[in-house]
């Protein structure tokens, strides 16, 4: 294959395929001076990993070695100046039968842009994925990033969604709303019966879009009993319980989803909800205010809550509690 003949005669500058024991410590620096601006927690604690791994170049040399051509490790191009990394794409599986990709890290130093490096990096990793027989690439990128956008357009990517992330420093005490008289609210049972009900309205109000980017699964919306056990240990240690909540009408119909995971470690607190369509404007702002009660019994640490862009309800509800918005991804693939 064309892909190992360049990964065997590596040119001293120019694109070239990414040598993970020789190139992420590089890549790291790369990434953090690109994406400055845009990186959460667990962002920095991904580049912190990098580099972690960009230590044990041997290793990742031998590991390369052993799979030129399909890196089960970390597959990508960069773009390599006086040596220096100063161009980084990546490319992974996003399915496990290996027609779906996932470009990421679309990455170039403030210095050399405007040279068409970029473009080169894209056209390297579209060319790997052929190689590879993939049938669909999808990327993300930041709303208002009109040169990278403008980029993948002109390469046949159409924009299929968008996600967006909104954000509050701490948890903050707020009103705690009344439910409307006729919906109730419960834990979600551990059964098959409240998975799959939970199970179709994910599948009813995330737009088709982003379905097609993240398919839904079943099997992740049946609750595992080791949550048990895991919110013992939590308490034991002082952090936050995990909690998930269904809402139903009296007649026993699920129209709406909450779920609170508080963070341990690093990470942030996390909270996500979905309101079926025929009662969205009605519970957002109660549900928000439920799971903002239940972290501020915990330790106080920021919060992340993430959508689908276009819930305008949803959007409300975050900002009169207190959420900023952090950003938008817009989800973008093209056909091969």
């Amino acid at each position: 294959m064309a892909l190992i003949a360049i990964r065997r005669s590596v040119p001293e500058k120019g694109l070239r395929p990414l040598i993970p024991g020789r190139d992420l410590l590089g890549v790291a620096d790369l990434i953090e001076e690109a994406f400055a601006s845009e990186l959460d927690r667990s962002g920095r604690q991904a580049l912190r990993e990098m580099r972690w791994m960009g230590r044990w170049g041997k290793l990742l040399l031998l590991l390369d070695y052993m799979s030129p051509d399909e890196s089960s490790f970390l597959n990508g191009f960069v773009w390599e100046e006086d040596e220096r990394i100063i161009g980084n794409v990546t490319v992974s599986r996003h399915s496990g039968d290996g027609r779906r990709w996932f470009i990421s890290n679309v990455a170039v130093s403030k210095a050399f842009r405007g040279r068409g490096i970029a473009r080169a990096l894209m056209d390297a990793a579209l060319e790997f994925v052929r190689e590879m027989r993939g049938r669909v690439v999808s990327l993300q990128v930041r709303e208002g990033n009109e040169p990278a956008i403008h980029l993948y357009k002109t390469m046949a990517f159409k924009t299929t969604g968008a996600v967006t992330q909104y954000f509050m420093a701490k948890p903050r005490p707020v009103e705690q709303l009344p439910l409307p008289p006729d919906v109730r609210l419960r834990p979600h049972r551990f059964d098959a019966i409240d998975a799959r009900d939970a199970f179709s309205l994910a599948r009813m109000v995330i737009p088709d879009g982003l379905q097609q980017e993240s398919p839904l699964k079943f099997r992740t919306f049946r609750l595992e009993s080791d949550i048990h056990f895991s919110n013992v240990v939590r308490r034991l240690f002082g952090m936050g319980t995990r909690q998930y909540w269904v809402a139903e009408t009296l007649s026993g119909k699920m129209i709406a989803t909450l779920n609170i995971e508080p963070g341990m470690g690093k990470k942030e607190h996390s909270l996500g909800f979905l309101v079926h369509p025929n009662w969205q404007g009605k519970l957002e702002a109660v549900l928000v205010s439920k799971a903002l009660a239940h972290l501020a019994q915990w330790p106080s640490r920021p919060i992340l809550f993430q959508y689908p862009e276009g819930l305008q309800h949803s959007a409300s509800a975050l900002e009169n509690a207190g959420f900023s918005k952090r950003r938008t991804l817009l989800w973008m693939r093209r056909e091969m």
